[in-house]
C-alpha cells in the first residue's frame, strides 16, 4: 500500500534524473542561445548601419545635385536678365529708327506739299 505523499526510492531517482537531464541541457543550450541571439542582434546593427550609411551617401548625392541646381539656376537667371537688357536696347534702337523714320516721313510730306502748291 502506497501513501500519496511519499516518494519510492525509484521515483525520487527518476524524478533527480529527470531535472539533472534537464539541468545538463539547459547549461549546454544556454550559451549557444546566447551566441544565436547576439550574432541576430549584431546582424540587426549590421543592418541599421548600413542603411544610416546608404542614407548618408544619398544625402550627399543630393546635397551636390542640389548646389549644381542652384548654380545653374542662378546662372540662368543671369542669362535671362542679360538676354532681356539686350532686346530691351534692341527695342530701343528699333523705336528710335522708327521715329526718324516717321519724322522723316512727315518732312517728306511736306515738301512736297510744298512743291505741290508751287507753280512750275
Amino acid at each position: 500500500m502506497r501513501v500519496e505523499g511519499t516518494m519510492t526510492a525509484a521515483d525520487k531517482i527518476a524524478a533527480n534524473t529527470t531535472i539533472l537531464i534537464l539541468s545538463r541541457l539547459s547549461m549546454v543550450a544556454t550559451p549557444g542561445l546566447l551566441a544565436a541571439i547576439s550574432f541576430l542582434f549584431w546582424l540587426y546593427l549590421n543592418g541599421i548601419a548600413a542603411d544610416a550609411s546608404a542614407a548618408v551617401g544619398t544625402a550627399t548625392k543630393l546635397e551636390t545635385r542640389v548646389t549644381v541646381l542652384e548654380g545653374n539656376e542662378a546662372t540662368g537667371r543671369e542669362d535671362r536678365i542679360r538676354y532681356q537688357d539686350q532686346v530691351l536696347a534692341q527695342l530701343i534702337k528699333l523705336t528710335d529708327k522708327v521715329d526718324n523714320q516717321a519724322g522723316q516721313i512727315a518732312m517728306l510730306t511736306a515738301t512736297i506739299e510744298t512743291l505741290k502748291g508751287r507753280p512750275r
